[in-house]
């Protein structure tokens, strides 16, 4: 354990930030306000600190209950300059929806968020994502960049496992200033 419970949807970035490791995770709110996306820092994996709060739920929005993350985010070019692509599901309703947008984080510090999705990438159609043990639910799982294809693994309706093969350029532009 990295964090001390209860804290949910750790990832771990894929290489230094500056010369500290990096996670996004997602602190339960007892306390602490919204379910959201916060980072911290570890020089040596184990002991974490510098947290700081990265994205909440957005009012009115395809994500506003609760946001958490989910893929471990990858490098990407943007307006000739590098950032981080972090895939994050997002919830609204009840029962509860959960779909998948994009947040652009900084190089250098990815507490900070350069764009996030205006509508999800990714929503339940599909009947195996609509019905099953927990409907009405994607959830990512892993996510690979191939040129402009992001493969995204999602578990659906917490029943099943599946693919969707996304484009990067259409998830770039389909996002906002934070």
């Amino acid at each position: 354990m990295i964090f001390p419970p209860p804290n949910r949807n750790v990832t771990i970035f894929p290489e230094k930030i500056d010369g500290q490791y990096a996670a996004l995770h997602r602190p339960m709110p007892e306390g602490l306000g919204q379910h959201s996306i916060w980072t911290a820092t570890s020089s040596d994996l184990k002991s974490w600190g510098n947290h700081r709060l990265v994205a909440t739920p957005r009012a009115s929005g395809w994500d506003d209950t609760k946001v958490g993350g989910g893929a471990v985010p990858f490098r990407v070019h943007v307006d000739r300059e590098d950032g981080w692509l972090a895939i994050y599901h997002g919830v609204t309703g009840n029962p509860p929806n959960y779909c998948l947008g994009a947040l652009l984080l900084d190089r250098h510090d990815p507490s900070r968020v350069r764009g996030r999705s205006r509508e999800p990438i990714l929503k339940p159609e599909a009947p195996y994502e609509v019905e099953g043990f927990f409907g009405k639910v994607v959830f990512t799982c892993g996510a690979l960049v191939d040129g402009d294809r992001v493969r995204v693994y999602y578990g659906a309706a917490d029943g099943v496992v599946a693919v969707a093969d996304l484009s990067l350029a259409e998830i770039l532009s389909g996002l906002a200033d934070p």
